[in-house]
């Protein structure tokens, strides 16, 4: 996977013991959610996100630690994406294509965040943070040594 217009990672949860966005292979396309918050900008913030962008999506289960679980590309320009948004708390969503998906069957060969990433930036929403953000690059010194670091992890 070419890992050179990896630009942001994104918090993914889903409700219970189960992985958000598991049943969709390489190649699958599905919509991306992003929680309703007025106070955040979070309607602004996903519909200005650049078509062709690269999105790392990161989740926890209940009994576990946050994993990188896939890699997936935004489709459509936001103004594409907008007039399909639904109502209520998960209406506003992005459609992605999957690049890269981990193994769910062995939990221990999925990418650790903390590990890969070496940052706890905190995940208290669901906007897409930035890879070149002060607090990864802080640890990484560039977001290509970052990018090639995953590339590492990716394939």
């Amino acid at each position: 996977m070419d890992c050179s217009r990896l630009e942001y990672i994104k918090n993914v949860n889903d409700d219970g013991d189960v992985w958000a966005y598991e049943g969709y292979p390489i190649g699958a396309y599905f919509r991306l959610n992003f929680k309703e918050s007025k106070d955040t900008g979070v309607d602004t913030h996903a519909f200005n996100l650049p078509k062709g962008s690269l999105i790392i999506l990161s989740q926890k289960r209940p009994e576990y630690e946050r994993y990188l679980t896939h890699v997936v590309q935004l489709v459509n320009e936001g103004s594409e994406d907008k007039p399909q948004r639904e109502t209520g708390t998960w209406g506003i969503f992005r459609w992605v294509k999957v690049h890269w998906i981990a193994d769910f069957d062995n939990i221990s060969r999925i990418p650790l965040d903390k590990k890969e990433m070496r940052a706890d930036w905190g995940f208290h929403n669901t906007k897409a943070k930035l890879l070149s953000s002060p607090s990864l690059m802080s640890q990484w010194g560039s977001i290509d040594a970052l990018r090639a670091h995953l590339g590492e992890v990716f394939n």
